[in-house]
This record gives C-alpha cells, sequence and structure tokens, in this order.
C-alpha cells in the first residue's frame, strides 16, 4: 500500500513577504539607476557649460611656446557674446567675427548647444558672464567664464624703451611713440618718459588692456620700429621693454673718478661728449641719493674756466631738478665740463654738512644720460 506525499503551498503571509522584498529591491534599483543617470546627465552638462564657457573666453591650457594662444570669441570681439548663438553665428556681421567658437563635436545638431542634458534651456547673462541652468530640478548649476568681469579688461602693459646701449632716451622721449593694436580695431597710444618708461593701464586707456594676443609697437624717426605680439591674460600686468637697434642721440660720458670735497660734504665729476653733435645740458636730476643728503650749491666749469654759480634751493636729493642755464658741450670731446655738487645737509632745512663719502649717487642729465657717482 502505498504512503501518500502531502504537498504544501505558499501561505499568504509569506507571499506577502517575498513580493515586500521584491518591491524593497526595485525601488532600490531604480533608484540607484536613477542617481546614475543623474550624475551621467550632470557631468555632460558641467562639460558642456564648460565647452561653452571656453568658447566666449579661451582655454587657458592651449598654449604654443609657453603663452596662451586661445582666447576664444573675446579675443576677437573684445566683448562678451550677447547670446549663445554668437558662439556659432555672426549675428552682428562683424568682420572680427572668426568662429564658430565651439567645437565640431558640440554641434552635432543647430540648437543642441543651448540645452543642457536634462533638456532644459541654458539661461546667459552677458552682464555677469555666468550660464546657469535648472538641471534636473533638484540642483542647480552655475558657472562663471570668468572670476569678475572686470578681470577681462582690467589689465596694464609696462616697459621700457632703450637704445642700442641700453640707455633711456632722455630728452629724446617725445620722438618715440608706442602704439597698441586690439584685434577689433581700437589704438592706444602714447610715448615714454625721459627715463623710457611707459605704461598703458586702465587710467591711461580708460578702462584697462583686454585679454588677448596684442600687436604692440615702437617707433622713432627715421623709420626705426620694432613690432612685438603680447599676451594679456586676466589680473595681469605684462612687462614688454623694446630696444632699439640706433642710439637715441650722442650720450655724455664720465671721466675720471668723482672726487670728494675737503668735508666731505660734496662731490665734483668731469663730462665729455664724445658725439659729432653739441649737447645742451637743461636739468640734472638726482634720481637716487641718500635720504639724508640734500644739496645746495652746484658749479659749472669748462675748459675755459668760466663758472656758474647756481643756488637750487635746499631739497631732497632724490627728487631734485636742478635747471641752470641751458649750457653747451662742444662734440668729439673737444670740452671736458666739471659739475660740482657742493654742501649737502643733513636735513632739507640745511644745518649741519652731511657726509656723503661712499654714498651712491645717480644723477640723469636732460638728454638721458645717467652716471653712478659714489665719491671717495
Amino acid at each position: 500500500m502505498r504512503s501518500q506525499v502531502k504537498a504544501h503551498g505558499f501561505t499568504l503571509m509569506e507571499l506577502l513577504v517575498v513580493l515586500l522584498i521584491i518591491g524593497i529591491l526595485s525601488t532600490v534599483a531604480i533608484r540607484t539607476i536613477d542617481a546614475t543617470r543623474d550624475r551621467s546627465l550632470f557631468d555632460q552638462t558641467l562639460k558642456e557649460m564648460r565647452e561653452l564657457s571656453y568658447a566666449m573666453v579661451g582655454n587657458p591650457e592651449i598654449t604654443a611656446n609657453g603663452h596662451r594662444v586661445d582666447f576664444g570669441f573675446y579675443g576677437d570681439m573684445m566683448r562678451l557674446p550677447n547670446d549663445l548663438r554668437e558662439l556659432v553665428e555672426n549675428t552682428s556681421n562683424s568682420p572680427n567675427w572668426r568662429g564658430p567658437y565651439l567645437r565640431r563635436e558640440f554641434l552635432q545638431d543647430s540648437v543642441g548647444y543651448r540645452y543642457d542634458a536634462w533638456g532644459n534651456p541654458y539661461t546667459y547673462n552677458p552682464a555677469t558672464g555666468t550660464i546657469a541652468t535648472i538641471g534636473n530640478g533638484k540642483y542647480p548649476m552655475t558657472i562663471r567664464v570668468v572670476d569678475s568681469i572686470v578681470h577681462l579688461t582690467n589689465n596694464s602693459i609696462i616697459g621700457t624703451v632703450t637704445d642700442a646701449d641700453n640707455n633711456p632716451p632722455g630728452d629724446k622721449a617725445a620722438t618715440v611713440g608706442i602704439y597698441l593694436y586690439l584685434p577689433n580695431g581700437t589704438t592706444f597710444f602714447t610715448r615714454p618718459d625721459a627715463g623710457g618708461y611707459y605704461e598703458f593701464t586702465p587710467a591711461t586707456t580708460n578702462g584697462g588692456i583686454p585679454i588677448g594676443n596684442h600687436k604692440l609697437v615702437a617707433r622713432r624717426p627715421g623709420g626705426d620700429s620694432i613690432v612685438k605680439w603680447v599676451t594679456v591674460v586676466p589680473r595681469s600686468r605684462t612687462v614688454v621693454d623694446f630696444r632699439f637697434s640706433r642710439l637715441f642721440r650722442n650720450y655724455l660720458q664720465m671721466v675720471g673718478t668723482p672726487k670728494i670735497s675737503g668735508d666731505s660734504s660734496g662731490f665734483t665729476i668731469w663730462i665729455v661728449n664724445p658725439g659729432e653733435n653739441p649737447d645742451t645740458v637743461r636739468t640734472i636730476s638726482f634720481i637716487e641719493a641718500p635720504d639724508s643728503a640734500y644739496m645746495r650749491w652746484l658749479y659749472i666749469r669748462n675748459h675755459e674756466q668760466r663758472q656758474w654759480e647756481y643756488s637750487p634751493g635746499v631739497g631732497r636729493g632724490d627728487s631734485l631738478v636742478i635747471m641752470p642755464g641751458p649750457f653747451v658741450i662742444s662734440p668729439n670731446g673737444e670740452e671736458v665740463v666739471e659739475f660740482s655738487f657742493y654742501n649737502f645737509s643733513k636735513t632739507p632745512s640745511g644745518g649741519d654738512t652731511s657726509n656723503i663719502y661712499n654714498q651712491l649717487f645717480r644723477l640723469r642729465f636732460n638728454d638721458g644720460s645717467e652716471f653712478s657717482v659714489r665719491p671717495r
């Protein structure tokens, strides 16, 4: 006789537990999938926003010979685009527009670059330089194309201009012109000072120099010119020096050894003109002097023992400009001229004399000649 095996099914409670477990696992899986998808869309959107930013102001990591070469839309137009369309279309019909500025793989369709990975339109504000999107609705995204809008223009170019012997232009500074040409056709102009220093700053250019690669030219009479290209990046003060292949003029030379006076409160130097043309001395400036040295008397002699006495008044040596009557030094070294600087005092009001033994002085004549003097 066979024994019968009883088959037991699932109870209702067991089925409910199984369904509950399946539901929990499904919910976790869906949330994981959604989170992974959101992360992917977030990364894609962030990449797109960066590409839009690079299209506007360039990618700083693109360089050549150590210099940044990519400045995007701003580098050509000297402004931010009015809207995103200007990155791919020349809506202003400007001859300076050299787009499209977005990479080809980013332009798979004609309007896709205007929307994030979720299909939401980007919000671009040219006044603040920001690109934003609502993203997935929970976490909005915003990036700046530059830390501050003023950094795009609030930049400077400075430098010095010298001749073949590294001398500044002196009284020939008015014959030297420095021209800065921007891609949009704007031109700035300045001249160096007597010491050769020039600058293009926010104060001298009505707002500063915009970022980009700009043409900088130094010119002087006779067709002598130097052309350089300068890279201006945000928040920069770029130094560009010029050195001409010809001399500005026949510069004066100091001969012999500076001689200190008997009481050590003055010194004498001897100057010759080795050039072919007369040199007229109009001013002599102390461009460096000890703080405790304030000069009172200047004597000028030539080989015929003619003498001028000039009292410039007690004043701080490094800012004092001495202005005797114009004095001409003959050419070809025919004349040796003695300049004596006497009665240096310890205070601006005079009083006790100052011992200037082995102190450093630097003199600049109006023609640009400079001499370092250490009396002994």
